[in-house]
């Protein structure tokens, strides 16, 4: 009861970050489940825009109607993985009902608390045993279907000791929407010496609000690698997960952040080195066009000696509309910690467009080839499958920036 109170008080609390909104303007749809397949709309909108096959997905959303998927159940029978909607996890699985909610406070902002209270725990949980190594991505999908309500998603991963899996997620509204919010939560347990590739990309609309929150605990030796990107018009976003480090553990946090027309893009992440030995990395790619504010925060807090981390930030501005900032932030609190941050921010080079014209590029063809050589950002370990999808998205980002 007091954790239900105190989520009460904090739905008027706003977020430090981002666009505050008023959340009495979007609709709460009632929790649904069907053993059906997902409107064909919702279905082709994910294929075009963020490069999923449906038919493939593990775990489906759209609005709040969960859509069942013959996939979890052949997770389970070939590696004991559970996929399943957290509502039912809470009920039928110790992990999911003794770890949800344990590293995000409901209390934390107004979304939260939002999503707490009203939410109807819609969202995943996915849960791999002791030393299980998944060797196909298991993917989940988040559609919004209509501009006035809000999508809730309360996303726990649980990987146990040695486990290791990749999980992309596609979150989307399909075309012709516009509007919405969307308010996803995700809680992800990476076991000591598991693995978790967590990818995730975002293809909203024009006039759509995103309020992701995420929390990450990485176990003794355990290892963490997130790539995301949004490459669509929004109203705003705003993000910034939080990644808990102990010992040996390690991080890298890759985000590309395509922002176009006249919206608010706040992201960014941060990692607490808790443990001796430990390490992140968080790199960002940033465009700006067409009237975009983008503001790309990073943080990374040393609380134990012998820990490195280090923020890379690089922004493009392709037209004068568009406003982009860094926000870099180190901090320790201990003396062995090497803690490092380059950000820079610039148009795209002209020389060196003029050295590709000069050996028979076009102008197009010579600006295509420079923003696809800053947009790749290096992530090791992601699976063919993913690296062809994040090629997808930065051929998507290129042709639209340059369109």
């Amino acid at each position: 009861m007091e954790r239900v109170e105190a989520a009460r008080k904090a739905l008027s609390k706003p977020s430090p970050y981002g666009p505050d909104l008023d959340l009495s303007s979007f609709r709460v749809a009632a929790p649904g489940y069907s053993a059906g397949e997902p409107p064909r709309a919702v279905s082709s909108s994910v294929k075009e825009r963020v490069g999923i096959d449906v038919s493939r997905a593990s775990y489906v959303q759209v609005g709040e109607t969960i859509f069942a998927r013959v996939l979890a159940e052949r997770l389970f029978r070939e590696y004991g993985v559970v996929v399943k909607p957290l509502s039912k996890a809470l009920k039928e699985d110790g992990p999911a009902a003794r770890v949800a909610w344990s590293l995000i406070d409901p209390a934390t902002d107004k979304y939260t608390a939002y999503a707490y209270l009203y939410g109807g725990e819609a969202g995943y949980y996915v849960y791999v045993p002791p030393g299980v190594k998944v060797d196909v991505p298991i993917y989940t999908c988040l559609s919004l279907f209509t501009g006035e309500e809000v999508q809730f998603a309360h996303n726990v991963v649980y990987l146990d000791e040695g486990a290791e899996a990749v999980v992309t997620t596609g979150c989307l509204v399909p075309h012709g929407v516009k509007g919405g919010l969307h308010v996803g939560l995700s809680e992800f347990f990476v076991g000591p010496g598991a693995r978790l590739v967590f990818t995730m990309l975002h293809a909203w609309g024009e006039g759509t609000h995103v309020r992701p929150r995420t929390a990450v605990r990485v176990e003794e030796g355990g290892e963490y690698v997130s790539y995301y990107a949004v490459y669509s018009p929004v109203a705003s976003l705003q993000t910034y997960p939080r990644v808990y480090l102990y010992r040996r553990a390690s991080a890298k946090l890759t985000s590309v952040v395509a922002g176009t027309g006249p919206g608010v893009y706040d992201v960014g992440g941060g990692a607490v080195l808790l443990g001796e030995g430990s390490s992140a990395e968080l790199v960002s790619r940033v465009l700006g066009s067409k009237g975009s504010t983008i503001v790309s925060r990073g943080s990374v807090e040393a609380e134990a000696n012998d820990v490195k981390g280090h923020i890379e930030c690089l922004g493009v501005m392709l037209d004068p509309s568009s406003t982009i900032e860094a926000v870099p932030v180190l901090k320790s609190r201990v003396e062995r910690a090497e803690l490092t941050h380059e950000a820079a921010i610039g148009m795209l080079s002209g020389e060196k467009i003029e050295y590709l014209m000069a050996r028979g590029f076009s102008e197009e063809e010579a600006r295509s080839i420079l923003l696809r050589g800053y947009l790749t950002a290096e992530t090791p370990g992601l699976p063919e499958s993913v690296k062809g999808e994040i090629e997808r998205v930065i051929e998507y980002v290129v042709r639209h920036a340059l369109g």
